[in-house]
């Protein structure tokens, strides 16, 4: 499925179509939507899960277009609007945490009811206010630093099945980093904890243990910004925990909504 944006740019989405309120996901910056498969066939009994390709990723199109957060956030509520979804919850893996961040600064939390962050800090460039950003990013090495290949975001051993379909659909929509090289700029300029500590929906984060590009220990500190932030580790995981502890990040969601649920 697609839909165009008021700019022009086609972006894909998969959407399940099932009864039950709906599951809003994003991938991580470069992130295939292959890698959600075996957490969207858990959640899909009980919810009604739509992925959303990021413009420059997956099957979306290729632009120069919008290379910032705030417009990947208004991609985000042109969807929202498209499909009239309302108590949205809303999943975002690495950068795709902060796409969710973004759309909270610029239209509030009216259409949703949770979120949850897999592996994202609120702020990406370690200095004296923040100690747990993206490996050795700091002001004296920012941009040049990501330029740098990070390497291999897992820890834990994927499904074979999953990763199979994830590398054909890489094979058949390629992703270039440059294409996405100044929307990473502005994703690591970035800092959200003022939108953190009034956020008014609950907010579960959840790290990687063994995250090879974050200090899981930011979940924690993230904590502390508000009482309706919750941090989990997650044991024996890295980056992408949708991918590596698919049904551990289930349980945990599960977890997490139900307790919400209870205390209404």
């Amino acid at each position: 499925m697609e839909f165009r944006t008021n700019d022009g740019v086609k972006i894909h989405y998969y959407d399940t179509q099932t009864a039950g309120q709906p599951i809003v996901a994003i991938p991580g910056i470069g992130g295939y939507s292959r890698m959600w498969l075996k957490v969207a066939q858990l959640f899909k009994k009980d919810f009604r899960f739509i992925l959303i390709d990021p413009r420059n990723q997956g099957q979306s199109e290729r632009t120069y277009q919008g290379q910032r957060i705030s417009r990947h956030a208004l991609d985000l509520a042109e969807l929202l609007q498209k499909l009239d979804l309302q108590q949205v919850i809303g999943i975002g893996n690495s950068m795709g945490a902060a796409n969710l961040w973004s759309y909270l600064s610029l239209f509030g939390s009216k259409r949703f009811c949770a979120m949850i962050d897999l592996d994202q800090p609120p702020k990406m460039i370690r200095d004296e206010t923040w100690s747990y950003g993206f490996k050795d990013l700091t002001w004296h090495n920012y941009p040049e630093y990501l330029k740098v290949d990070f390497g291999n975001p897992f820890f834990a051993r994927i499904d074979e099945e999953m990763f199979d379909l994830a590398r054909q659909e890489a094979r058949d929509f390629p992703y270039q980093p440059s294409d996405n090289y100044l929307c990473l700029i502005d994703h690591a300029h970035q800092d959200w904890r003022d939108v953190l500590i009034d956020i008014d929906i609950p907010l579960l984060v959840l790290a990687g243990e063994n995250s090879p590009l974050f200090d899981y220990h930011f979940a924690l500190a993230m904590q502390e910004l508000s009482p309706l932030i919750e941090a989990k580790i997650i044991a024996n995981c890295g980056h992408l925990i949708q991918a590596e502890q698919p049904r551990e990040m289930y349980d945990e969601v599960m977890r997490f909504l139900n307790s919400y649920k209870g205390s209404d």
